[in-house]
């Protein structure tokens, strides 16, 4: 009786200090930047409910899920430490009874993470745990392997894009971007005849290799690409880069998964 007592009075106050953090917790909100606000709001809402799933006892099957979304809420905060942190939590926290497929996705999700920031090294050794690339993880890792001066390996996966798509921009854009790195600007702009030929009717075609044209000392050949490209789409982005998009990106392209 007296235990179940005194348990009941820790819950009691243990409750009691989770809605003290709570109302700290949305005073500061109130004095945050606009542009954050909501992002902060779910990192605290979601430490809330770990800590009360911790209370419960029932924090064992999701705790990793906790971890992995406040990751992702801290990227978005720009807090690149504690997003490191909480995901190498979630990784560490995942039930070993969970879902294989379930554990590959977190690596993935780290990968993605990792190049957000910018580390490479870390985001390829993610990418290649994974047993199932799709379609852009393809792309993301010939880059990466790019990064490394590792040109054939990468090669290898610039052409698994063109085995499941043989006028795939991307696997086009990741063969063209080795040569590049190497300084074979004319061999890149060659990588985009074969695209043209394929596919004579975009417009960011002749814009990319009207870009290795230039590199390569061919200035005519930039001029008439280059009005090839306004001719097909007058309003084209001539700054826009996939490789600069993947490499670089300014958007974190994760959201929170749900808590069961």
């Amino acid at each position: 009786m007296i235990r179940n007592f005194k348990e009941e009075e820790r819950r009691k106050d243990l409750i009691v200090l989770l809605i003290l953090i709570a109302v700290f917790m949305v005073v500061v909100w109130l004095c945050t930047p606009s542009g954050t606000k909501f992002v902060r709001l779910a990192f605290w809402g979601s430490n809330i409910r770990l800590s009360w799933a911790k209370l419960t006892d029932n924090a064992d099957a999701t705790e990793w899920i906790f971890h992995r979304n406040n990751a992702v809420y801290l990227s978005k905060m720009k807090n690149k430490d504690g997003s490191f942190a909480e995901i190498d939590k979630a990784i560490m926290t995942f039930p070993s009874y969970q879902s294989e497929n379930n554990l590959e996705q977190l690596y993935k999700d780290r990968a993605i993470i990792r190049l957000y920031w910018k580390d490479y090294d870390g985001a390829l050794e993610d990418y290649l745990r994974l047993h199932t690339l799709d379609f852009m993880d393809n792309l993301r890792v010939a880059l990466l392997l790019r990064e490394s001066r590792k040109y054939k390996e990468a090669l290898s996966y610039c052409n698994n894009i063109l085995y499941l798509d043989p006028t795939a921009y991307a696997g086009y854009v990741c063969i063209a971007s080795l040569y590049d790195d190497v300084g074979k600007y004319d061999v890149a702009a060659k990588v985009f005849d074969i695209l043209i030929l394929k596919v004579p009717n975009k417009a960011k075609y002749y814009a990319d290799r009207a870009m290795y044209k230039r590199k390569a000392g061919d200035e005519d050949g930039y001029n008439k690409d280059i009005a090839k490209a306004k001719e097909l789409s007058p309003a084209i982005n001539f700054n826009y880069s996939l490789i600069d998009e993947i490499m670089n990106p300014k958007i974190l392209q994760l959201s929170s998964m749900p808590v069961n």
